[in-house]
């Protein structure tokens, strides 16, 4: 029996989806980070100079810490309306911290970073988060410059305008219409055809 080459593609890349998967939710997260930025509320910036340090107050342990991911996040007021930038628990479909600030190996305190925000960076108002990653390469912990419901301590960016503020309707059809994690293997469709 011959196996078509396309359903060797299909078997395969479903493997692989399910394998990058990590399942990991925001809310099973201990919020054991102290994160802070140099930017205030309103303030349009060119540079922010972020510090992060593990809250010695928590009975959680920091043991299992690697690295961290600081990330640069969409705030609620510049979501809406936006579908793919959707927030999510599970934080293979959060779209929340798109924009990544840096990676380091992680250290207890005295973390601090000047990210030169770049000039593609979409006009907006955000926040910061900082991830501790464990061995696995999955988030562990976290902190961020925000309170829970993302209202305070969120400043500007005036960079560019994205294609919503420019008021073209097309990129959300195309990001909603079939997925991002799936637009490589409609491409792959379509060569073997």
């Amino acid at each position: 029996m011959e196996v078509h080459p396309f359903i060797i593609v299909l078997v395969i890349s479903c493997f692989a989806t399910v394998s990058y998967a990590h399942n990991v939710h925001l809310s099973s997260l201990n919020q054991s980070l102290i994160v802070s930025a140099s930017a205030t509320t309103g303030q349009g910036v060119d540079n922010i100079t972020i510090t992060w340090s593990f809250n010695p107050n928590l009975t959680v342990s920091d043991s299992n810490y690697t690295t961290v991911e600081a990330k640069l996040c969409y705030a609620p007021v510049s979501q809406t309306g936006r579908n793919d930038l959707k927030t999510d628990d599970n934080l293979d479909f959060d779209k929340t911290c798109p924009i990544n600030i840096t990676d380091a190996p992680y250290k207890r305190s005295n973390n601090t970073f000047t990210w030169i925000i770049p000039k593609d960076t979409p006009s907006a108002t955000y926040f910061v988060r900082v991830y501790a990653i464990k061995a696995n390469n999955h988030e562990t912990a976290y902190g961020q410059t925000t309170d829970a419901n993302k209202t305070t301590n969120l400043f500007q960016i005036d960079g560019v305008a994205t294609i919503e503020q420019k008021g073209s309707a097309a990129w959300p059809l195309i990001s909603n219409s079939f997925g991002y994690r799936y637009a490589w293997l409609v491409m792959l469709i379509l060569m073997i055809l």
